[in-house]
């Protein structure tokens, strides 16, 4: 056993005052595959690069085990990855980026202004990117069924990445290896639980927005969303409130629901929409202001959120503007039954499919529920109310699953990044980032050499 328990984890921070902040460190954030008109708050992080960008890199694919647990099942499957060796120097160590909750790419290991690809120059390591069961093409069973999806737990997908670095350690023929995992949001989790839990078979770890703490009921989300516009603009977050104020008066009447109906151009009359509805209403358009808060970057940010939600002619038509341009589809959601059917029909190998995976993945073991039952919630989205038992009611009509919040993890050496969104110290570094943001990377930097030359 070492005696170092090499470890980061790098939480951002949206909300400027680092008191309030503090306590939610574990803020699950980028948006994922869409299912319905909202996007389903996971953690996936995409790396956009040109579409004509040819990739350097084949995919290879690994023999791997069905379920680590059954000695009895042996069953395999090919779970796919990249590899990429052409900064690797003889000695080096091997970086492994752990896949998420979304279908991988070749350009994970080919990004050369990537954060961690920048380490890997600088160190000489090999890169890899294994994608991460039942996402993309690493599908064990060949479909998303509920009897198939037995096997998708993060202690399998743990055990598939300890499988594989033992695996490519007898074919690079790697006598000294040195593992080092790097991820991303629920991957960043995995990479921080990897190192605690297979300490002999990896080396080191940078877990980057980690959500390493599960909660079902996790009303931080939202509170960070207050913090961030409340800390930009005062008289934004203010203006949101009042918006949405506006649309509870609406839908307690028919004429109301009739001006909803047609102002957000949702899918179905609102007039005809029960409980869970409107539940399924309110989830779409405060999924917009969780989104640009969770992404941050580009055209869609919160400074460009709040010109539109300003500029409006009312703090209604506002909220109204921020979704249509957040959203851009045809109409907003709002029946309860179509969300459960198309995530029943979802099949692996679409967007769709990821975002069933992951969906059951909330409901088996994690939660990460994204409900208004904050006190300091109900300031800025009043009337909007969604209680965590619809989420619970989903797992229930979709799966069928019951939820289990028992385990919880803690942080090892947090790095805090003030001012940033998710992920961010994963990003290639622009001119115009923070100087926390820098200043992380320089840290990450730090530990990562100090582990490579120990």
């Amino acid at each position: 056993m070492r005696c170092l328990l090499a470890l980061l984890v790098i939480a951002t921070i949206c909300a400027v005052q680092y008191a309030e902040a503090r306590a939610l460190l574990e803020m699950p954030i980028p948006r994922t595959s869409m299912i319905r008109d909202r996007e389903w708050h996971s953690f996936v992080l995409e790396y956009n690069r040109p579409a004509d960008l040819n990739s350097r890199v084949a995919d290879q694919h690994f023999v791997q085990q069905l379920d680590h647990f059954d000695a009895s099942n042996n069953k395999t499957w090919l779970q796919r990855f990249w590899y990429n060796d052409q900064w690797y120097k003889p000695g080096g160590p091997q970086f492994l980026m752990i896949g998420g909750e979304g279908t991988g790419s070749p350009l994970w290991v080919e990004g050369d202004d990537l954060t961690w690809i920048l380490l890997a120059k600088e160190v000489g390591a090999a890169a890899f990117y294994l994608e991460h069961r039942f996402y993309g093409e690493s599908q064990p069973t060949g479909d998303l069924k509920f009897e198939s999806l037995k096997y998708l737990t993060s202690e399998q997908a743990l055990a598939d990445l300890n499988t594989f670095i033992l695996a490519q350690n007898k074919v690079l023929n790697l006598t000294s290896p040195r593992w080092i995992t790097f991820g991303g949001s629920y991957s960043g989790a995995l990479s921080a639980w990897a190192r605690e839990k297979y300490p002999d078979t990896v080396y080191a770890a940078v877990a980057s927005s980690g959500p390493v703490q599960a909660v079902v009921d996790f009303t931080g989300y939202l509170d960070v969303v207050y913090n961030a516009l409340h800390s930009y603009n005062p008289k934004c977050a203010e203006s949101v409130h009042k918006g949405f104020l506006k649309i509870n008066s609406l839908v307690t009447n028919s004429q109301g629901r009739d001006t909803l109906t047609k102002a957000f151009k949702t899918c179905t009359d609102l007039k005809n929409a029960d409980k869970n509805g409107l539940y399924t209403f309110y989830d779409a358009i405060i999924g917009n202001y969780m989104g640009i808060v969770q992404n941050g970057r580009g055209y869609e940010n919160i400074p460009e959120l709040c010109k539109r939600q300003l500029g409006a002619e009312s703090d209604f038509n506002g909220v109204v503007d921020v979704v249509h341009w957040s959203s851009q589809k045809e109409c907003i959601a709002d029946n309860y039954q179509t969300v459960i059917d198309n995530y029943k029909k979802a099949v692996f190998g679409t967007s769709s499919g990821d975002a069933r995976s992951w969906l059951w993945q909330s409901c088996n073991e994690f939660g990460y529920f994204q409900s208004t039952d904050s006190d300091l919630v109900v300031h800025e989205f009043t009337g909007a109310d969604i209680p965590v038992d619809f989420y619970v009611q989903q797992c229930a009509d979709i799966f069928d699953a019951s939820l289990d919040n028992s385990t919880v993890y803690a942080n090892v050496y947090p790095i805090l990044i003030d001012g940033a969104n998710h992920c961010a110290d994963m990003r290639p570094p622009f001119g115009s980032d923070p100087p926390s943001l820098t200043a992380a990377r320089k840290a990450i930097r730090k530990h990562v050499l100090s582990w490579v030359n120990a």
